[in-house]
């Protein structure tokens, strides 16, 4: 141990000495500058264990359906060749409602417009096990979703 360091170990000593007398401690002083509030984002997963064939291509369908709709595409193909200049369109936007015996769940909060941000698939779970056509007997999907509004207090008070 250095002097310093003894120095230094004396002067902390003091001051929870100082502090214990006073019945009063001394606290970091931390500024927090707000700069405003991120989007929303809701995460849902989902396991499909179909029991047959005919629901595991149903499954299918569904995977399929997400991934389409989470992606963009070119807007010119001709955009897309190799002048590296490239446009595409804005996703498939995601209107997202809990529900409750055909009516919307008034207990749960409501979704803004979304865009699907992230999807995993996971196919057969553990182990993998598949029907003799190779279709997944298991399947788990994760999907993150992100609001386009910035919510405020007034959209809290709408039920948001």
């Amino acid at each position: 141990e250095t002097g310093m360091d003894l120095v230094v170990g004396i002067v902390q000593g003091g001051d929870a000495v100082i502090a214990i007398e006073r019945g009063q401690v001394i606290t970091p002083r931390m500024e927090l500058m707000f700069e405003g509030m991120g989007r929303r984002s809701f995460s849902y997963s989902f396991t499909f264990i179909p029991k047959s064939e005919p629901e595991a291509f149903t499954v299918e369908e569904i995977v399929k359906h997400f991934k389409m709709h989470m992606m963009p595409e070119f807007a010119n193909s001709w955009l897309s060749g190799t002048d590296g200049v490239r446009e595409m369109t804005i996703p498939d936007h995601f209107n997202i409602r809990y529900m409750h015996r055909h009516k919307t769940n008034t207990h749960l909060n409501l979704i803004h417009t979304c865009a699907l941000q992230s999807m995993d698939v996971d196919y057969g779970a553990e182990r993998f096990t598949g029907y003799a056509d190779g279709r997944p007997q298991t399947t788990k999907i994760s999907l993150n979703f992100t609001e386009f509004n910035i919510m405020s207090r007034a959209h809290i008070d709408q039920g948001y």
